[in-house]
């Protein structure tokens, strides 16, 4: 209350001390009234600003509403084909390698799609993507034809997109290999080019290593063997995590390595290539690289290791079926026989690579197998068999140097047109920088005539704002001295605003603090003369009636009782208020001791049975009240006497009382529960303070002044614990109290010591 009151004056005050500000500066000189026409005119353009605003949303709400609605209704058929056309797209991607047909089938299927979307922004890429898939798919099926006529119309779809994507690099990538395989040359070294360029500002480092790769494979065929091992170590390089790329890399350098001779750095990629295959548990690429391997192996005369590399493909080729592998295998034994000398051995390997064949129909795969034939059957004396593969070798022979030689033609063509370009692309530099120093040279003239007409201006403009300026500070002086003056009596009238407000503020937090005490010490009179005149009344009355003579004997013992009771009640709550005042004081001191948990609560029942005798309660015990704990025991008896006490006055005819005794984790717990009349939840903060009572006829028949509760609350805090109170109005009171672990005695060692050390 007292911070709301002092903000409410202080806004108050405010106003008119902003007026007087506002009146004073206006006396002072100020053009207040200009400000404020400036202020209305802005806000009369802003007030017919949002008029029009608004008459424009007025409009446009009904037009979006209809459009959103229609887009709402279309929406889940085309989002439905959409996911479609995704999943045909994944199809596609996956069949690629191995059912090149079913992919083509797929990649249809979501042009299709796509075609029934040509509204939408997608379309162009969609369509685009299938067509991509499509021509890799009849690439694969060796329908070179239709393949270049579907990545030209991709192509051109893409390029009408405006964006770049990765599918401009794909499709790059594509034309290099569908022109590879038709022998164009130059065609693929200029794609292969533009797709790693494109991959590499996308930033896409698997593509970009393919395309390199596709580049190495170029340069191999022509027999460049620096470049292409160049272009696949910077495949490897770039994707370094790559597992394919890797191991592409790795099997094309071994070739590299074997045709140039070097083959110790083959053997070393082979066995790399191998290890990468294993990883990526592929019988294929094993086979395939074990033959490389084993043939290596076998020109440096390591034949154990080219034999035992030979076996592991056949092993491999026999359990994935694959007969030209096989082939290659038993080709790779025939040489490693015909090195050892065993002629026989290596003809019976060569006949398995060649059954069923015609030597005039050799495939350039087994063009080295036909040299290892040519020199077997000719050590063993079968001249025209050996002319046959040698014919057949030399064939292939040259047919590879000739594919080479139109290769490395076609590439160093392609590489004079780019030098050729390069060079008009210079010429068309040096021209357009020559315009450029002529253009930059009248345009530095131009510039240096307009600067000295901004000089000659900026002169003329400074010499009449150093005049207007005198001006200005001749009056801003005058008006900064009035301004100051004006800002100090300001500033002094807001300082003592603000201390008496704050003189206000305290004098009513005193006002409010003097009417609790004041209500304290009301509460507390009232409660303790009630205390006080209920027994002293007894003890009175009682007392002249024995004194009197006018008591019948028999009855004077009863009597005499009702006094000592009266008596002991008023002890009672004269040592709770002196225990409050002496716990509020810091004098209370525990005696630590080692005591039985049982023993207190013992004690407590039989100080509670004597004084409270009320038929039909039930006072139950449970837990284990073996239980040591270390503490001062006549204040445990007391928090306990209290407990239970107020659990006696507070449940009826047929309640039940509950003392539970519970060990936790951090020491041990006591609880003592009943289900008689409970406390509001409200009221359970007012009842843990001094004298605070619940206002209920049923508590102010039971008497006491609000101490106990507070007493236990101190007491256990004393002993290192907690003590709390859960209740519900109605259904009963939860009080716990919480001793610590260090209060607890653990072991039976620790006890006995204990115990005999209090009766030494």
């Amino acid at each position: 209350m007292p911070l709301t009151r002092r903000r409410a004056n202080t806004q108050m005050s405010r106003p008119t001390l902003d007026t007087n500000r506002e009146t004073n500066v206006a006396m002072a000189g100020t053009s207040a009234a200009s400000t404020d026409s400036r202020a209305t005119a802005v806000r009369r353009r802003f007030s017919s600003a949002c008029k029009a605003l608004l008459s424009l949303l007025c409009v446009l709400l009904p037009i979006l509403a209809t459009a959103h609605a229609k887009a709402a209704f279309g929406g889940r058929g085309e989002q439905r084909d959409w996911y479609e056309f995704d999943r045909l797209v994944g199809a596609a991607q996956s069949l690629m390698m191995a059912h090149p047909d079913d992919a083509m089938g797929a990649s249809q299927r979501a042009a299709a799609i796509a075609e029934r979307h040509k509204g939408v922004p997608r379309y162009r890429h969609a369509a685009a993507t299938a067509l991509w898939l499509e021509a890799e798919a009849l690439t694969r099926m060796s329908r070179i034809a239709e393949a270049r006529a579907a990545v030209t119309l991709a192509a051109q779809i893409a390029a009408n997109d405006g964006r770049l994507t990765k599918l401009n690099g794909d499709l790059a990538l594509s034309r290099a290999r569908i022109a590879e395989s038709s022998g164009d040359y130059a065609s693929a070294l200029g794609n292969y080019q533009q797709a790693g360029a494109i991959f590499a500002k996308l930033g896409i480092a698997r593509s970009q290593s393919l395309a390199l790769l596709g580049l190495g494979d170029l340069y191999e065929e022509a027999r460049d063997f620096d470049r292409d091992s160049r272009y696949y170590r910077e495949a490897a390089q770039i994707s370094p995590r790559d597992s394919a790329v890797a191991l592409a890399a790795a099997n094309n350098l071994g070739h590299v390595y074997v045709q140039m001779g070097r083959y110790d750095q083959a053997i070393a990629r082979f066995e790399q290539a191998l290890a990468i295959a294993a990883s990526l548990r592929s019988p294929i690429f094993q086979e395939r690289t074990l033959n490389n391997l084993a043939l290596s192996y076998a020109r440096v005369q390591k034949l154990a290791e080219a034999e035992r590399a030979a076996n592991r493909s056949l092993v491999l080729a026999s359990s994935t079926g694959s007969d030209e592998e096989a082939r290659l295998s038993w080709g790779v034994k025939a040489e490693i026989e015909y090195r050892r000398g065993d002629l026989r051995a290596a003809a019976a390997d060569l006949q398995k690579v060649f059954r069923g064949g015609d030597l005039k129909m050799a495939t350039p795969a087994l063009r080295d197998m036909h040299e290892i034939a040519y020199h077997v059957y000719r050590a063993e004396g079968d001249l025209p068999l050996a002319m046959a593969h040698l014919e057949a070798f030399k064939r292939l022979d040259d047919q590879a140097r000739s594919l080479a030689a139109s290769a490395n033609l076609a590439l160093v063509g392609a590489q004079f047109d780019f030098a050729r370009q390069d060079l008009e692309i210079a010429h068309l530099r040096s021209a357009e920088l020559e315009r450029d120093i002529k253009l930059r040279t009248s345009r530095a003239q131009i510039q240096a005539i307009v600067f000295a007409s901004f000089i000659l201006t900026a002169i003329l403009l400074l010499a009449w704002i150093a005049w207007r300026n005198t001006l200005l500070e001749r009056h801003q002086n005058a008006i900064a001295q009035k301004n100051t003056v004006l800002v100090k009596t300001l500033t002094e009238r807001d300082s003592e605003i603000e201390r008496r407000t704050e003189v206000e503020s305290r004098l009513r937090l005193a006002m409010q603090a003097a009417q609790q005490a004041s209500h304290a010490k009301t509460h507390f009179l009232a409660n303790m003369s009630h205390e006080l005149r209920t027994p002293l009344n007894v003890i009175i009355g009682f007392s002249e009636l024995i004194r009197g003579g006018r008591v019948n004997p028999e009855k004077t013992p009863e009597f005499a009782g009702d006094i000592s009771q009266g008596a002991r009640h008023l002890l009672a709550v004269l040592n709770n208020v002196l225990d409050t005042a002496r716990i509020d004081s810091g004098k209370v001191e525990l005696e630590d001791r080692v005591i039985r948990i049982g023993t207190v609560v013992d004690h407590a029942l039989t100080v509670v049975g004597g004084r409270y005798v009320h038929p039909g309660k039930e006072i139950r015990t449970s837990g284990d009240t073996n239980i040591l704990v270390r503490g001062d025991e006549v204040r445990l008896r007391q928090v306990v006497i209290n407990l239970v006490s107020n659990a006696v006055k507070f449940t009826g005819v047929g309640d039940l009382i509950e003392i539970r005794v519970e060990r936790t984790v951090d020491g041990l717990d006591m609880v003592v529960q009943d289900n008689g009349v409970g406390i509001p939840a409200d009221k359970l903060p007012i009842i843990m303070e001094p004298f605070g009572q619940v206002e209920s006829s049923y508590a102010r028949s039971q008497g006491g002044v609000g101490l106990g509760l507070p007493i236990v609350k101190s007491l256990v805090e004393l002993h290192g614990g907690r003590f709390t109170i859960e209740s519900e109005y109605g259904r009963g009171t939860i009080a716990r109290l919480h001793l610590p672990r260090e209060r607890v005695v653990d072991s039976d060692s620790e006890s006995t010591v204990a115990l005999a050390g209090q009766a030494a």
